[in-house]
């Protein structure tokens, strides 16, 4: 899925996406950003929950390795988690949802035959922190 590009002027004249590249040009933060949240918008596709944690960070402000090192893990694990070249046990994925200030919900839905879908919301006890 491709983001659509804003072509319609403003009341000023102005495409939305004339002016994100004008402020890209200006500031080199925003160009970072943009391109961080392209490369999360393309991971998305592929890995959603990898998607989801590197975007929390970012918004946190934090490392890989400040993350890894409040969730008790390593690094590279952390890295592989983000490239969405690997899923965590639910242990571990509690540990660095809690540094992103999250939890994990987890949703059960009953898939019986003529009957409307029963969803249940379950939080994730903490018996499985360890």
């Amino acid at each position: 899925m491709s983001v659509r590009e804003n072509t319609e002027a403003s009341p000023i004249g102005r495409s939305a996406t004339e002016v994100a590249g004008e402020r890209a040009e200006r500031s080199e933060e925003y160009r970072n950003a943009r391109k961080e949240y392209a490369a999360i918008r393309e991971l998305r596709e592929r890995n959603p929950l990898a998607a989801h944690i590197r975007e929390r960070r970012y918004e946190l402000g934090l490392t890989q390795q400040q993350v890894a090192e409040q969730a008790g893990t390593a690094h590279s694990f952390i890295a592989r988690i983000e490239k969405g070249n690997h899923y965590p046990t639910i242990a571990v994925l509690k540990r660095i949802l809690a540094v992103l200030d999250e939890e994990i919900i987890i949703t059960v839905v009953e898939r019986g035959e003529g009957a409307e879908a029963e969803r249940s919301d379950i939080a994730v006890p903490e018996l499985v922190a360890a």
